[in-house]
């Protein structure tokens, strides 16, 4: 293989004298000798020591035939350069490029000298420059949208425990409450005495046609005997509480019982929503079957407590 020689060319830049290499400013070099066929373009890179990575550094490749090619390249430091065996290598094969030397010139203009502090006069040494003292700290400015977001967490996590707080006051209220609704009676036996004063004086129960503000008044009572009857058995506030949140404190205080009777009063639960939303048209025998339905699941509860 023929030995590979190059030759320094600065391209005309305006603005920059020609034929002037300066830090930073892109130069060619233009080599010629025998490359090789299968050299990997996209992999090249030159053959620096730590202390050459900024004499020299690779742009660009460009073949031009298989005897010639050029080498865009640039200089970081301001000083005469030379090498005496400068080295191309995509990693599996490695070409010599032969000696190279070029002198970058500095971009920086000359200082003027001082004489006894007047700036200015030259053939005098300069004055000392003292360091900058120490900077700091930097303010750092937060993005707006990032205060909109601490914001909103911390105000859910206010929320979650306003909420916790409130259901721990609602429960030791309702303790309270509870002596109101105290009696001699268990909570079953309060249930089957209700039951039992409603059948005898609530049409409803008679057959036939019930009044017209019987089913409604039967509606609201049954409804009012079942959530009487958690109250007071498990101690939760249902006469106050939605329906999620009785589920949810059966399930975590009364894992037995919400697992046996968790569905069946879930869904006693919306029939009751719904006989209420269409109070109009709930009929006796409608409302016999979820008096008898309330009844059913109240005794199973008490069973499994």
């Amino acid at each position: 293989m023929a030995a590979i020689q190059c030759k320094i060319e600065i391209p005309n830049v305006p603005g920059l004298k020609d034929n002037e290499l300066t830090v930073g400013r892109e130069f060619l070099l233009v080599c010629d000798g025998e490359f090789p066929k299968t050299l990997a373009q996209e992999k090249l890179q030159l053959v620096l020591t730590p202390e050459q990575k900024y004499q020299i550094h690779l742009l660009g490749f460009e073949l031009r035939s298989p005897s010639q090619a050029d080498l865009k390249v640039t200089s970081y430091t301001a000083t005469p350069v030379r090498f005496d065996n400068l080295q191309l290598t995509d990693g599996t094969q490695t070409i010599d490029l032969g000696p190279v030397s070029y002198k970058v010139e500095t971009v920086i203009p000359p200082q003027p000298q001082t004489q006894g502090g007047v700036p200015g006069l030259p053939g005098q040494q300069q004055a000392k420059q003292e360091p900058y003292g120490p900077i700091g700290p930097i303010p750092i400015s937060v993005p707006m949208v990032y205060w909109a977001m601490l914001a909103g967490v911390l105000g859910v996590i206010a929320l979650i425990i306003a909420s916790k707080v409130y259901r721990v006051i609602q429960r030791r209220n309702m303790v309270e409450r509870l002596k109101a609704h105290d009696s001699a009676l268990s909570p079953l036996a309060q249930f089957h005495q209700t039951f039992r004063r409603m059948q005898r004086e609530n049409t409803v129960f008679f057959g036939g046609t019930p009044k017209a503000d019987d089913i409604p008044l039967c509606l609201d009572e049954t409804r009012g005997m079942m959530k009487l009857y958690i109250t007071r058995r498990y101690k939760i506030p249902a006469l106050e509480w939605s329906p999620r949140l009785i589920l949810k404190n059966l399930k975590k205080y009364h894992p037995k019982v919400y697992q046996e009777t968790g569905d069946e009063l879930q869904k006693l639960i919306k029939e009751f929503l719904h006989a209420n939303e269409d109070r109009a048209n709930l009929s006796g025998s409608d409302m016999l079957n979820l008096c008898k339905r309330t009844r059913l699941l109240v005794e199973e509860m008490e069973r499994l407590s």
